[in-house]
């Protein structure tokens, strides 16, 4: 390569974590930012006075603000590849789980004095802007982020893991959740994750989002089958990615 990629790690509303899952990647991701330049990341560096064009962005968080839109919008019309780092880029995360939530129960938490921080639905940045690749997980998983910049850097096309959370828990060698009558949400989540949570004994909540050919209605059949409430399904399916599944609009019925 001639020239360095520019690259922008950037964020609006979130927790940070999925920001700085990049700089715990420690001596792997200096030697991948030998090969970039990083323009923007305000862990590393002070923000440019002047806004650089950007070959690669990786932006956490959900709009949340007017705020956030504005600069999503600015930084999406300087970048040629915007990645949406994490869950809540991806699917609006758990801030948009108050889409079911009844709007007396937020009234004393939102904000109404500042225009820029007004309070507005909380939507995943793909629903305002062309995301070209995504990294789902809350946060996501490093070695993730080192292989979307990796193949991004060489000009090769990063394909997203698409087999279902069990497959790993096959290979590591879990027992099935479901099995023991625990809600488990692995058999129509994305895996990439290594089942870090099941692998833990816990409960898989589907962080990464649906798989492509998730069965929604066999999957609350079963549930239901083995004595869970319809309505506790639906709070645990839109958990994290409630936005991301229109079927839960309508499957309470």
């Amino acid at each position: 390569m001639s020239e360095k990629l520019k690259v922008g790690i950037l964020d609006i509303t979130g927790c940070n974590g999925c920001v700085l899952s990049v700089a715990f990647n420690e001596d792997e991701v200096l030697d991948i930012f030998n090969l970039v330049d990083v323009l923007e990341y305000r862990f590393v560096s002070d923000p440019a006075e002047e806004k650089p064009e950007l070959d690669i962005v990786l932006m956490e968080g959900m709009v949340a603000s007017p705020r956030d839109l504005e600069f999503l919008k600015e930084v999406r019309a300087r970048t040629k590849v915007l990645v949406a780092l994490g869950t809540c880029a991806h699917t609006g995360n758990i801030p948009a789980y108050r889409k079911w939530t009844p709007k007396e129960n937020l009234a004393r938490l939102q904000f109404e004095k500042t225009e820029d921080i007004a309070d507005v639905e909380v939507t995943p940045i793909d629903a305002h802007v062309q995301v070209d690749a995504t990294i789902p997980g809350c946060p996501p998983n490093r070695r993730e982020v080192l292989e979307v910049i990796k193949n991004l850097v060489i000009g090769k096309g990063y394909r997203l893991y698409t087999m279902p959370v069990c497959v790993e828990c096959r290979k590591n060698n879990n027992m099935c959740l479901l099995e023991v009558n625990k809600p488990c949400l692995g058999s129509i989540t994305t895996g990439g994750c290594f089942a870090i949570c099941v692998n833990a004994g816990l409960e898989c909540w589907g962080c990464r989002g649906q798989t492509a050919d998730a069965n929604l209605d066999a999957f609350m059949k079963m549930l239901e089958g083995k004595g869970f409430k319809r309505d506790f399904i639906l709070e645990r399916m839109r958990t994290f990615v409630g936005l991301k599944i229109p079927a839960l609009e309508t499957a309470a019925g």
